[in-house]
């Protein structure tokens, strides 16, 4: 059934002094501190016709390294164990709230380095989650330069500059992008380069180039 503007102006997740308020919120916000050890914050980027775009930011006490190998064992994240699901708790919140709701960046704080993940698709970021941090893993040693130093943010994904076209009115147009799309090229900045570098999935190499981060 088709979510028309009037009736969604009369359920906008919104508490009674104005906050942002989604119900169920705060049990999904607890599912995320106990499963990645963490302080996490949420709030609204956007509200309009089309539901609810949530920006969520993971604060963790512990570095790369001890986050990789706790995820390795199934002891941060809570996958493994089919403990936790972000697509589940997004699915829980759409349900209670009878608006679409998703995630539209997904940040991961820790000590020595920020790992933000932009949303590129519908429901991109809860349906690959754990994809891009099995990637995380399995890439540590080429994302590190060989364990030699650690990138204080990495940006998850960028694209190559001649994604977009312009029409004829001067109008940029981004091709249409899929999940798999997070699996080819991550930004890293690193404190030894004056310029972010590129990890290039196909080559398993970090590579110089032009790249820029989706923003929808």
């Amino acid at each position: 059934m088709p979510l028309y503007f009037d009736d969604f102006k009369n359920n906008l997740p919104i508490g009674p002094n104005g906050e942002f308020y989604l119900v169920g919120l705060d049990v999904f916000k607890k599912n995320l501190e106990k499963h990645f050890f963490s302080e996490v914050s949420i709030r609204s980027n956007t509200q309009n016709e089309w539901g609810c775009n949530l920006v969520i930011e993971l604060n963790c006490n512990i570095k790369m390294f001890e986050t990789v190998l706790n995820f390795d064992h199934g002891n941060w994240g809570g996958f493994s164990q089919d403990q936790y699901s972000i697509k589940k708790g997004i699915n829980t919140l759409t349900e209670l709230n009878n608006i679409p709701i998703q995630i539209d960046e997904f940040s991961i704080f820790l000590e020595d380095t920020s790992i933000i993940i932009n949303k590129i698709c519908e429901q991109s970021i809860s349906d690959q989650l754990e994809n891009i941090l099995i990637a995380l893993s399995k890439n540590y040693f080429q994302l590190t330069k060989g364990l030699t130093e650690i990138p204080y943010e990495i940006y998850v994904p960028v694209f190559e500059e001649n994604h977009d076209t312009n029409d004829s009115h001067g109008r940029i147009h981004t091709r249409n992008h899929t999940k798999n799309d997070y699996f080819n090229f991550w930004g890293l900045y690193f404190e030894s380069e004056d310029d972010a570098d590129i990890f290039d999935f196909g080559s398993s190499l970090i590579v110089k180039g032009d790249l820029y981060m989706l923003n929808e």
